[in-house]
């Protein structure tokens, strides 16, 4: 079995997502569906590892796609890999610190819905032209007036130059959305619990208020601001990943 995650995705999207890869390469649409029991069939430890390090793998998968040889003037600049079907759902209320950072699946109802907004992307994609690697690279502690960016590749390690392969415009479409924990799901006296959801590029807009959701995604959580000391408290937010709207009122 192949170790390096990119090319692990590259087998398994030309075994199973061929057609689906060519009709995206032809089209405006920015996402490719790919369920987590394909995944799991094919190898369950690499699932296991989408699971327990979601971006990293993630990540891997978009360099992969970019690998992946396609007829002539077809590409998949735009294109990333979206996971479906995880397996087991989440009550809002039963999340803690135990699932930061990893992949899973909530379940609730839309009570608020931000407007859209353009807001600046946390990692890229890379090409290295000196060596041809691609990576993955966080640009959250990266100058981005003047960055500082070394290739991957060990035997590199190169400042470049690079080509951007996935957000190289930097910027993505992105809304906030509040979901609760649905009346039904809880005990008659106990408030429903509440998580903000971040959405991003084609998920933008596929939720409004009253809407039950499913939610694929990674837990993330930001300190909580205190203006007399600095706090080790934290709230709790959604990086989202898929959507499925089951509609109003289900």
């Amino acid at each position: 079995m192949n170790s390096d995650p990119a090319a692990r995705w590259e087998e398994i999207l030309r075994s199973r997502y061929w057609d689906e890869m060519l009709a995206l390469a032809g089209s405006d649409m920015s996402s490719l569906y790919v369920k987590f029991s394909d995944l799991e069939r094919c190898d369950p430890e690499f699932a296991s590892e989408l699971l327990e390090r979601p971006e990293k793998t993630l990540g891997s998968a978009g360099a992969a796609l970019h690998q992946i040889d396609l007829p002539k003037d077809a590409h998949l600049d735009r294109v990333q890999v979206r996971i479906t079907e995880l397996p087991g759902r989440f009550r809002i209320g039963q999340l803690n610190s135990a699932y930061i950072d990893r992949l899973i699946a909530i379940e609730g109802r839309v009570v608020k819905a931000d407007k859209a907004r353009s807001k600046r992307v946390s990692s890229a994609v890379f090409l290295c032209l000196r060596c041809g690697n691609v990576f993955l690279q966080d640009l959250t502690r990266v100058d981005r007036a003047d960055p500082d960016i070394k290739c991957s590749n060990h035997e590199c390690g190169r400042r470049g130059p690079f080509r951007p392969l996935i957000n190289s415009s930097g910027y993505v479409t992105a809304q906030k959305i509040r979901m609760q924990e649905s009346l039904e799901d809880i005990k008659e006296g106990v408030p429903p619990r509440e998580l903000d959801v971040e959405l991003e590029d084609d998920l933008v807009g596929r939720a409004s208020p009253g809407d039950r959701i499913i939610v694929n995604g990674i837990l993330k959580f930001y300190p909580r601001k205190s203006q007399a000391s600095k706090s080790t408290d934290f709230d709790l937010f959604f990086k989202s990943i898929s959507l499925e709207n089951k509609g109003v009122g289900v």
